[in-house]
């Protein structure tokens, strides 16, 4: 009597897999998994197939025979045939999916505008408060006649603590400073 092991499938608990490695490494081998099943198909009954594979956060992958966007524009696209088999529903469903799909894509379209639309207006708002930056860091570029007392004050605080930087620096290099005139000590 032989002892042969059986190979028995486990069930898989359907559930969001956590851990971001593992649902990686699951994704690629049920993806391709589905796809060798879908090339099985078409080479057993010569049907054709498309499949499109979309994960979050990543680039979408795609089979199709005998190529994806033909299969796609066949079905879907404008220039698809009227089914011989069942002329209307097909049509119906088709219908349905485009209005689905351009609903979908117009909402899309509408928030990209809105965030679209609210960062040109961020932009100008950033704009304006630049320029009221730059022009109140270029007041004293203009003759001191034309300062009102706020700017020729702040020019008198800016200019004396300059100064009091000057007098640090020559000091600790060696230099002092007396009656506006600098010396070697």
């Amino acid at each position: 009597m032989s002892t042969g092991h059986i190979k028995v499938r486990k069930s898989v608990r359907l559930a969001k897999i956590e851990n971001q490695n593992n649902r990686q490494v699951t994704f690629s081998k049920r993806r391709n998994g589905v796809f060798k099943k879908a090339n099985e198909l078409v080479v057993m009954t010569g049907a054709e197939i498309g499949i499109i594979v979309c994960p979050q956060g990543s680039k979408p992958y795609s089979f199709g025979h005998p190529n994806i966007n033909e299969t796609i524009n066949k079905y879907v696209g404008e220039e698809r045939p009227p089914s011989p088999s069942s002329p209307g529903i097909d049509d119906k469903y088709v219908q349905m999916f485009r209005k689905a799909n351009s609903s979908e894509l117009n909402t899309q379209l509408n928030s990209l505008q809105d965030q679209l639309d609210f960062a040109l207006h961020l932009k100008s708002k950033l704009k304006q408060m630049n320029k009221k930056v730059e022009g109140q860091q270029e007041w004293f570029k203009g003759p001191i006649e034309k300062m009102n007392y706020i700017e020729a004050s702040m020019l008198k605080e800016g200019l004396e603590d300059l100064l009091l930087k000057v007098k640090n620096y020559g000091t600790e290099h060696g230099y002092g400073y007396e009656n506006g005139k600098w010396k070697a000590e």
